[in-house]
């Protein structure tokens, strides 16, 4: 009988991932060579996952350019993986890409501040159930179409 290794679902990242919205110094990024202008995904010490209409190899070198008072302005890092995120209006396919970093950076400083949870509100007698609000729809970013 021959012996498969089992799939793994665990998380394999070793470091937290940081959404665009809570950086706010980054206003955009830029890939070298290709100078290509991209839009930033998340980012995390050891990584960043960006979107963009080029389509780099997985093993390239590059440069990571951020654009706003971000510090490090640029670092080296790897491309590690390109999928197809989607294809817009105008015919264009749009990728995700993810790119190790070469050397860890600090994001405490860069990370807009959360805001501080609310203290609890004392009970009070019964109210009546506040009338049902549907949650507005929001279209996913991300769809396959095949």
């Amino acid at each position: 009988m021959v012996s498969r290794p089992h799939a793994s679902t665990s998380e394999q990242r070793s470091a937290l991932r940081i959404p665009a919205a809570r950086v706010p110094s980054i206003e955009g990024i830029r890939i070298s060579p290709g100078d290509t202008v991209s839009t930033l995904v998340n980012i995390s010490t050891s990584g960043v996952l960006v979107e963009c209409s080029s389509k780099p190899r997985p093993g390239t070198s590059v440069t990571v350019h951020f654009i706003g008072t971000f510090t490090p302005a640029s670092i080296r890092g790897r491309v590690a993986r390109t999928i197809v995120a989607s294809l817009g209006r105008d015919g264009v396919l749009r990728y995700m890409v993810g790119i190790a970093f070469e050397n860890s950076i600090d994001l405490d400083a860069a990370m807009a501040p959360t805001v501080p949870a609310a203290a609890p509100t004392p009970l009070l007698t019964a109210a009546p159930a506040p009338e049902f609000v549907e949650p507005p729809r929001v279209a996913s970013r991300l769809q396959n179409r095949w």
